[in-house]
């Protein structure tokens, strides 16, 4: 079963230009990943908000995904703040322990 994952991010007042490139290279860069399926952004009804929708194969290919662009996910967060995220699917240990108590994030496992 695949993973999905939403994300809302808030962006900082000055940093607009520079999370929409990091956002670009982003997904050019999961675009390269085999185990990536989806990484789509979209801009929401709120200022200075962004969406991303990602699904992968599982969630070792969503961890192998985070380790392949940590140091553009570092760029993202020096512009930004991330809201919500969201899982739907099974987490692994790496996911698990990585949303475990972290505010704004839900977890759903399948039926």
């Amino acid at each position: 079963m695949s993973l999905l994952v939403l994300c809302e991010f808030r962006v900082r007042t000055d940093g607009e230009t520079e999370f929409l490139r990091v956002a670009r290279a982003l997904a050019a860069a999961a675009a390269t990943e085999p185990g990536t399926l989806r990484y789509q952004w979209f801009v929401t009804q709120r200022p200075g908000h962004y969406s991303i929708v990602e699904e992968y194969v599982d969630a070792a290919a969503a961890e192998t995904h985070n380790n392949h662009v940590d140091s553009l996910l570092r760029e993202l967060f020096a512009v930004s703040e991330l809201v919500t995220v969201s899982f739907f699917g099974e987490l692994n240990r790496y996911l698990r322990e990585w949303a475990s108590g972290r505010e704004g994030v839900a977890v759903h496992v399948p039926l």
